[in-house]
């Protein structure tokens, strides 16, 4: 009995000493305004070129047009741009967008194994349910619960 009391209290100081405290709201806001800033920096350019090169009229007024193509055309490229700029970033630079490098933070996985591609792609495609920016009111966020992970200050 007394072995075990032993090993429960090893284990309890191992559980204390990986632990790490999330950042706060304010921070992951922004981070998220950063990254939105990104984002919009890279579709806006994609839309640009798209135009530049006779692929379609972007005008802004396509839905008062009636032009329904182009409004579902620039949903699709928006979608596609997020989730390549969360996994890409996420998958390349270890679980760090542009807004975490600014904010010196990074996304770990809850269990300290190596943030994997799969993470990223996992935790970009979360960011796609509805409603899930609301989630980042309460203690974590659908992504980082989902998916196992936690954004945490970066010390190393």
């Amino acid at each position: 009995m007394e072995q075990q009391d032993q090993a429960d209290l090893l284990q309890d100081i191992q559980n204390e000493v990986n632990y790490v405290d999330p950042v706060s709201p304010g921070i992951r806001f922004v981070n998220y305004l950063i990254d939105q800033i990104a984002i919009g920096v890279i579709f806006n350019g994609l839309d640009y070129v798209l135009g530049l090169t006779g692929n379609g009229n972007y005008s802004d007024d396509a839905l008062a047009q009636g032009n329904l193509s182009i409004v579902w055309t620039r949903l699709l490229s928006s979608l596609l741009v997020t989730l390549a700029y969360y996994t890409i970033f996420e998958a390349a630079t270890n679980g760090r967008t542009l807004g975490k490098i600014l904010t010196n933070t990074t996304a770990i996985t809850q269990d300290g194994t190596p943030f994997t591609f799969k993470h990223a792609l996992m935790r970009s495609l979360c960011r796609f349910v509805p409603f899930e920016p609301f989630s980042a009111f309460g203690y974590m966020p659908w992504h980082d619960r989902w998916t196992n992970t936690v954004v945490v200050k970066k010390t190393w």
